[in-house]
């Protein structure tokens, strides 16, 4: 994109960094937090009701319903997994997730090569311009 339209790569990638390294990633980490503390699930869960049964007519009969279901489906997944058992052989997963996170891997790694391929095809080109201009410069003398 940052060719696309002109942008420097640096600069692209310095303003993507910033975006998802540091803005993106506090977001996230405030929100997962937030999702596992029970405490605040529980004010949240109260407000919720709250909020709702004063805005929407009749939902106080379907509230107790609701909540209960809500709590089950928290326990699920709340609940420890079931052990599996260490006799069972590994498989291949050949899955469509798999071999499409295989092919976007390959690209990445594909984007990288060219990326320092470029950079460093850039730096000699400089270095080869700054000896010519040396040589124009001494031939001129």
């Amino acid at each position: 994109m940052c060719g696309q339209f002109g942008i420097p790569f640096w600069k692209f990638f310095l303003a993507t960094l910033v975006g998802k390294a540091i803005i993106k990633t506090h977001i996230q980490t405030v929100f997962i937090i937030s999702v596992c503390n029970n405490q605040l699930l529980d004010w949240i869960e109260n407000e919720l009701i709250w909020v709702l049964s004063s805005l929407i007519p009749g939902f106080d009969s379907y509230l107790p319903t609701l909540t209960e279901k809500l709590h089950a489906v928290k326990e699920k997944y709340l609940a420890a997994p079931h052990p599996v058992s260490s006799n069972v052989k590994e498989k291949w997963d050949f899955s469509f997730a798999s071999i499409w996170n295989t092919i976007v891997w390959l690209m990445l790694m594909n984007f990288f090569v060219k990326i320092v391929n470029a950079t460093a095809q850039d730096h000699l080109k400089k270095q080869q311009d700054k000896q010519l201009a040396k040589k124009v410069s001494a031939s001129r003398h």
